[in-house]
């Protein structure tokens, strides 16, 4: 069934598309004639299928084909045979029938809410249905009975209409089928007066008490008039009940029996009657009841019907209600069933009464709004819900789910009759509601009592309130005054209730539902009523001292504050401030000691939460910025008041605020210009942090230290606390640890501005003097400036967290106070980048002015600091540096969004410290350029991002001419800073990137082209002057992957020059860049034109809109070029999309046959492909998205099906364009090409045609010498297929360098694509021409299985290694034919062959030293466990890691032959003579020799050919054939 979900989930979304799927699906549907005939039985695959179609429906509006509703409709005529056990497959219970009912009415019943015509169909069939299944539940056949019973609950569930003269008789069915006879009245009056004894005496006594409540209400004549009507329908009792006074009003609580109207004398006979007569009715009986009151309150949803028969349904209804109150007051220990039987009863007939209250209400929809008898019914109605809800809030039975199901539909209809009709119901309701209330409020939280319904009764209050509000407010102004009025009477409950027992629940329970009510409406007028109470009882009432009573009024008036209405917001804060500062003066003095624990609790929990609640709910900015004002001064207040506190920890006071301050910080914007007030007191927050340990310990290896007590009676050594708060363990709540980094990300630098007014205005830096600092001590603290112990301490502090960069001389200078201040600039500033890695508060998009170095650089704009603290605030940035770079080493191995996160993190400190490369300061320049540098060499992805490189070529122009002002000397230093750090970065990118570095400085010069000012494209050119890379020398030492032969061909293409890759080139990046930039900006202007020509000629469509030039006039005058219409740019878009489609194509087809395809033309094509693919992105439109994929598709494949150098020379200029411009479409771009690669694999082309023959010299020189018949030269030359492989690889590496640091995607990508290159040795071509080109592809493969190390494959670390080793053995099998030449006429081809092998064997004689280091330790431990068994490449194996090495010295011995057997070939008269083999032992050859023959023998023979001289080497060989021919024989 699942699999038929899917596919009908499929289906809706196109009917269209897939039309022949829908007809599958209609034909596995039961058919007409079959359904139709005399005793139809349908199969499990044909209800499965009537499932699917309806599901289809319900999800589908518009579709043509009218089969699957005809389906539908024939199933439904036939529901009738349905009910008969014959109609369903064998075997088939009937939880499954009732599954399928359920399931099929609710899709049915939401497809004719969509869908008028097919809702008519429905119904006609609908009637017949029900009718049916009436009848059959009636008869005595008990599976036919059970069959139509679970119908009707599943139409109970999901009603489908009916047609209107269907209602009336299906109601009659129902009252006579399920023998529910009621006698009609005769009069309305009667029907509505009958039986009011009865109702009187079942009703609850809460309703006695509404004339109690009456002179609180302020109502119409007419309305006391409608009470006492009302009233009269309850008789009073006289005889003795229990009075429970709540608040001075007497809530009447009568017994069992009392409130059924039964006296103590015989009283039990009565009650005993009621029980039996309960007990007469069947629990099957209950569920028929229910079954047709949920069917009769469906059908008045659905139709109108006789007055009369309305009238039937009504008095029934109201019969039910009328028992309601003695059903449910009887006792347990009345009834004669017990334990789950007697719980079943309960639940049977809760639900009846559950179902009769709702076809109650829903009896009133037809009644007319303004008639006498229609308000009496009105009332009447609410009289018996509510009735009915004191009941159930009564009952011993209110804890059954079932009940409090039935009183949330109670109150649910209660609700609904107020919110409709208004008017008298309203009023009413509420003078009823208020007991009810309070009644609910009485038993929430004590034993027995339903948490549930305390909050129902909170919703409909809710409800309720936010309706009449603008209907008619008096009376629930009058309702929550009276509510709200409670809270501050005494309450005289000496006799009721144990003293012992503290506030009583209903005072507690009220409070939290006025606040509750009080938010839910959120209006000032409510909060001015309830607020000044509960202000007023905490400031003079009984919550004045503390207790529960003060926590809950407390917890109410912060989430009034919350609402954000500022007088009751400010008042609050002002009480709560007051309260919290007043628990500080109590703290040592001798009333502190006989204070209640909720004295505490308010401290601790209670304020800090409110504080925290109102911080997180204000919206308003200036409130905002108020609260964050008051806040960081009552933190201000409270450090000051504990710091003087002798011996006691400050932290206890200080730190439950801090939750607070951080919620309300959480949207600041710590770059923008702060009033001095408000940076005092962010200073004063962050220097008691510091004082008192709450910040969490910012060195890297924290050690163990004497643990410092938390609690307010310890006497701490205060040099404890500041030494363990930097080398940790953290000492309080984790809690504020996180605060206290969530307050850092919205800290401005502590620094100050100042003022000075000559002949210019200027704002300079300052730190705070001794004097204001001295002032964040109590006079005669232990901890101030004169206490030399004190100081030492906290200078001891800030030397470790600065981790000993400053010099002990230096640092005695400091001051206490001075030392304290700084070690809060430390904590803050590291703390800032260890919690998100250094991104401040503010916007969504991060950029270089979000870098939390922006803040830290203030610090050391500050002139004339003495040399110690200037130390110190350099110490401090470097820091802060290495907690930045801890964070982004330690998610290394992240990846999705929080990849993106950390990497755009990087790029903004980047950003950030290229643009500080301009500033005035020379020391800020150089620490600029440290950091830089060592962010660069640590993560080398900042090189190839194109916000990084945009900083690095336009801040020397658009920084530097901004923080001079008249110095040419220092704009001169500046600019020759930014080129001497712009020509490393480039040569550096270049080293390791040749490819993308050109793509990415292409689009910088397009954009420079794009302004209008000279001066800075001059700026950006004068930057890249004398730069060049080519096959020659190069700016950089050290072999890079630019070096490699295949990385600098491909790196020639990417340049857009017209170069021969296999000669030897050496070009300017400069000239050639802007050359390429040109070509570009015209193909990007040629599509920008064609698509402005298209709109404003109106297409080429016809149409009513105006067309021709006429039409584009109109578009001229009305300014339509700014703003396309979005249906002319969809057409302009899938007309050029088609196009370049069927070109590229086209070129793919020449291919396929053999022809040439022109190189120009491919290149124009492709290009302007590309173009318009990167103009369609940059618009952000979202059609036709298909189509662009399959562009973008063609663009990647068609090089690989052409598989010429110059269409992949194409290839590599268009996709470095790509993922230049947009590096979004890197994985994309990069999952093609992975594609494409492994088809060339599948298809035995270019290096991997392993079958090609006509190779080597033999077959070059003298073909008729080769054994066997001649054979024809290949169709397809094998070399240029090889050279474009070459060029193709180039590019592979180009993009592993790029994206091996940050793209843990596109590594995976690579690492598919070589897991498809070794998945055999065999694969390789062993043509002559193809050995640079192989030994590249295992080199990437090696440099991708050392990423192991680098941690974003550290989960990968089992199969790099398997990758490994399969890199070796195709290594290894490239040896086990014999040596070849390739002439190709070319000595730069033969050079770059000789150099390809030289690159892979220093490579993998490095890798061997690695590994002795620590690489070996990690494949050892790994390696070791699969000693003695079968190794996936190797097979049988004894010791692996001594295995490895044996084949790796084999592999790098054969690699340098090879290497300088090429360089021989390349150069014979100019060989290298210094070039020496180090001698190799007769014993090493053997070894050779054994390792050659254990992974193939044909190694091993060939190295006898490969050194036919070596003696000993060919003995050896010999002797391992004849012990493996003898082991044979």
């Amino acid at each position: 069934m699942e699999s038929l979900i899917e596919l009908c989930d499929l289906i809706s979304q196109n009917p269209a598309q897939f039309a022949e799927k829908l007809t599958w699906l209609c034909n596995r549907c039961p058919q007409p004639e079959a359904l139709l005939a005399g005793s139809p039985r349908v199969s499990h695959s044909q209800i499965n299928a009537i499932l699917a179609i309806s599901r289809f429906l319900s999800k589908t509006v518009d579709h043509t084909d009218n089969r699957p509703k005809s389906l539908i409709l024939t199933f439904f005529r036939s529901i009738p045979t349905s009910f008969h056990p014959s109609f369903w497959p064998q075997s088939f219970p009937n939880d499954s029938i009732a599954s399928f009912f359920t399931d099929f009415l609710a899709y049915v019943s939401k497809s004719v809410e969509s869908d008028p015509d097919f809702s008519v169909d429905v119904a006609g069939f609908v009637g017949e249905a029900v009718v049916a299944a009436i009848g059959n539940n009636a008869g005595e056949n008990w599976e036919s009975s059970a069959i139509s019973r679970v119908f009707l609950i599943a139409l109970t569930k999901n009603f489908v209409p009916i047609l209107p003269g269907d209602g009336e008789k299906l109601i009659t069915c129902l009252l006579d089928q399920f023998n529910l006879p009621v006698q009609v009245p005769s009069s309305p009056s009667e029907r509505i007066g009958m039986n009011s004894g009865t109702s009187s005496s079942q009703s609850s006594p809460l309703s006695n008490n509404v004339n109690s409540h009456n002179s609180s209400y302020s109502a119409h004549n007419e309305l006391s008039s409608m009470v006492n009507d009302l009233s009269q329908m309850s008789v009073s009792s006289s005889s003795a009940s229990t009075t429970v006074v709540v608040n001075g009003s007497g809530v009447t609580w009568k017994n069992g029996l009392e409130t059924m109207g039964v006296g103590l004398d015989g009283g039990g006979v009565l009650s005993r009657q009621q029980v039996a007569s309960f007990e007469e009715e069947s629990v099957e009986g209950y569920e028929k009841q229910e079954i047709a009151y949920k069917l009769i309150g469906h059908v008045l949803d659905c139709v109108r019907i006789d007055n009369k028969l309305l009238d039937q349904v009504r008095l029934i209804a109201k019969k039910q209600l009328q028992s309601l109150s003695a059903f449910l007051k009887i006792r347990k220990r009345d009834w004669n069933e017990q334990g789950q039987l007697l719980k079943a009863r309960i639940s049977a007939k809760l639900s009846v009464y559950q179902a009769a209250a709702r076809m109650k209400v829903q009896s009133l929809a037809s009644l007319d709004v303004d008639g006498k008898t229609s308000k009496r019914l009105l009332l009447e109605t609410l009289a018996l819900l509510m009735d009915a809800a004191e009941a159930c809030l009564l009952s011993v039975w209110r804890k059954l789910r079932v009940c409090e199901e039935l009183f949330s539909s109670l109150l649910g209809g209660i609700a609904q009759i107020a919110v409709t009709r208004g008017g008298q119901p309203m009023r009413v309701l509420l003078i009823r509601l208020k007991p009810l209330v309070l009644a609910a409020c009485a038993q929430a939280d004590t034993w027995g009592g339903s948490q549930v319904m305390f909050e129902i009764v909170m919703k409909t209050s809710c409800q309720i309130i936010e309706s009449g509000w603008t209907k008619d407010r008096a009376p629930v102004d009058t309702f929550i005054s009276g509510l709200a009025s409670s809270i501050r009477e005494r309450n005289d409950y000496d006799e009721q209730v144990d003293k012992k027992q503290g506030v009583p629940a209903v005072q507690l329970n009220v409070i939290r539902l006025l606040a509750d009510l009080t938010v839910s409406v959120n209006k000032s007028e409510v909060v001015d009523m309830v607020l000044p109470l509960f202000i007023e009882s905490l400031e003079e009432g009984d919550a004045s001292t503390p207790g529960l009573l003060r926590l809950r009024l407390l917890d109410a008036v912060s989430r009034i504050a919350s609402l954000g209405f500022e007088k009751s917001y400010r008042e609050t804060v002002v009480l709560m401030t007051r309260s919290y500062l007043s628990k500080l003066s109590s703290v040592g003095s001798a009333e502190s000691k006989i204070l209640a624990a909720e004295a505490t609790t308010e401290r601790v929990e209670t304020l800090p939460a409110g504080f925290l609640l109102i911080a997180s709910r204000l919206k308003d900015m200036k409130m905002r910025s108020d609260y964050r004002h008051r806040l960081l001064s009552l933190c201000s207040d409270v450090g000051l008041a504990a710091e003087s506190k002798s011996g006691r920890s400050g932290a206890d006071f200080l730190g439950p605020l801090l939750l607070a301050v951080a919620e309300i910080c959480s949207d600041f914007d710590p770059t923008v210009e702060v009033e001095p007030s408000l940076l005092k007191l962010f200073r004063n927050l962050w220097f008691y942090v510091a004082l008192f340990g709450l910040a969490p310990p910012i060195q890297k290896t924290q050690q163990p230290t004497k643990s410092v007590s938390t609690t307010l009676n310890s006497v701490g050594s205060m040099g404890t606390i500041a030494l363990q708060a930097v080398g940790g363990p953290y000492l309080w709540n984790a809690q504020w640890s996180s605060a206290v980094h969530q307050i850092a990300q919205g800290t401005p630098p502590l620094v100050f501005y100042l003022s000075i007014v000559f002949w210019v205005v200027s704002s300079v830096k300052w730190l705070e003097d001794e004097l204001e600092l001295n002032a964040l001590h109590n006079p005669g603290s232990r901890r101030g400036n004169g206490n030399e112990k004190s100081a030492s301490t906290q200078r001891s502090a800030l030397s470790a967290a600065l981790g000993g960069r400053v010099d002990i001389a230096a640092m005695n200078t400091i001051s206490g106070v001075k030392a304290t201040y700084l070690l809060a600039v430390a904590f803050l500033e590291i703390i800032r980048f260890s919690s998100n890695g250094g991104i401040l508060n503010g916007v969504d998009s991060l950029s270089a002015s979000r870098s939390s170095f922006s803040c830290v650089f203030e610090y050391l704009k500050t002139p004339n600091l003495i040399p110690a603290v200037f130390q110190c605030l350099t110490a401090i940035v470097h820091r802060a540096f290495e907690a930045a770079v801890f964070w982004l080493e330690d998610r290394i191995t992240e990846t999705g969004n929080e990849a993106n996160v950390r990497e755009s993190t990087l790029f903004s400190h980047a950003c950030f410290l290229i643009k500080s490369m301009s500033q005035r300061e020379e020391h800020i320049r150089d620490i600029s350029v440290s950091l830089l540098t060592q962010l660069r060499d640590k993560f080398p992805q900042v090189l190839w991002n194109s916000s990084c490189l945009d900083s690095l070529l336009f801040s020397v122009h658009n920084d530097s001419t901004s923080a001079v002002i008249n110095d040419p000397a220092l704009i001169v230093s500046i600019r020759s800073l930014y080129q001497r750090i712009v020509r490393e970065w480039i040569s550096i990118s270049l080293s390791y990137a040749p490819c993308t570095s050109q793509g990415l400085l292409q689009e910088k010069l397009c954009k420079a082209n794009t302004w209008q000012r000279t001066q800075q494209t001059t700026d950006v050119a004068s930057l890249l002057t004398e730069i060049r890379i080519g096959n020659g020398k190069n700016d950089w030492t050290g072999i890079r992957t630019a070096n490699i032969p295949a990385v600098m061909a491909a790196a020639a293409a990417a340049s857009g020059a017209n170069l021969k890759s296999t000669e030897a080139f050496n070009l300017e990046v400069l000239s050639t860049g802007i050359v390429s930039a040109t070509v570009k900006c015209n193909h990007t202007g040629e599509i920008a034109g064609m698509r402005r020509l298209y709109n404003s000629i109106g297409g080429f469509q016809s149409g009513g809109t105006p067309t021709g030039f006429s039409g584009g006039l109109q578009r001229l005058i009305s300014g339509a070029f700014s703003q396309q219409p979005p249906a002319e740019d969809d057409a302009f878009n899938e007309m050029l999309l088609n196009k370049f489609v069927h070109l590229l194509q086209q070129f793919v087809s020449i291919a396929e046959k053999g022809g040439e395809v022109d190189k120009s033309q491919f290149r124009d094509t492709c290009s302007q492909a590309t173009a318009f693919l990167l103009s369609n992105l940059a618009s952000g439109s979202k059609s036709n998205v298909e189509g662009f994929a399959q562009l973008l598709r063609l663009l990647c494949w068609c090089p690989a099906y052409i598989s010429t150098p110059d269409s992949m020379e194409t290839g590599v200029f268009i996709w470095t364009w790509l993922v230049s411009a947009a590096p979004q479409l890197g994985s994309l771009v990069l999952a093609e090409l992975v594609d494409a690669w492994l088809w060339t694999i599948d298809t035995k082309q270019g290096v991997f045609a392993h079958e090609v023959k006509h190779s080597g010299p033999a077959a070059k020189l003298r073909p008729q010498l080769a054994p066997g018949e001649p054979e024809s030269q290949p169709v397809i030359d094998p070399v240029e297929q090889i050279m474009a492989h070459r060029i193709w690889v180039g590019f592979f590496i180009d993009r592993f360098e790029v994206v091996r640091h940050n793209s843990v995607e596109q590594l995976l990508l690579l690492g598919r694509l070589l897991q498809g290159t070794t998945k055999s040795p065999w694969n390789f071509s062993c043509h002559p021409a193809a050995t640079g080109t192989f030994f590249t592809i295992m080199l990437l493969g090696l440099k991708f299985c050392s990423c192991h190390s680098q941690g974003n494959l550290q989960n990968f670390k089992i199969g790099l290694q398997l990758l490994e080793d399969r890199i070796y053995r195709a290594c290894l099998g490239w040896f086990a034919f014999e040596p070849e030449w390739f002439d190709a006429n070319n000595v730069n081809f033969a050079q770059s062959e000789a150099q390809s092998v030289s690159v892979f064997v220093h490579y993998i004689s490095n890798d061997g030293q690695s590994d002795a280091r620590g690489r070996g330790h990690e494949n050892g431990t790994y390696l070791a466990e699969t000693n003695d068994q079968y190794h996936p490449v190797w097979g049988q194996m004894e010791n692996y890691a001594a295995g490895r090495e044996k084949r790796r010295q084999l592999l790098l011995m054969l690699c340098q032959n090879e290497a300088d057997r090429l360089e021989v070939w390349a150069q014979p008269t100019n060989s290298k003579e210094n070039t020496s083999w180090p001698k190799i032992s007769s014993e090493k050859w053997i070894e050779y020799a054994r390792t050659a023959f254990s992974v193939d023998p044909r190694i091993a023979l060939c190295l006898v050919s490969r050194f036919p001289t070596n003696t000993n080497l060919k003995a050896e060989v010999t002797q391992l054939v004849q012990l493996t021919m003898s082991s044979y024989g």
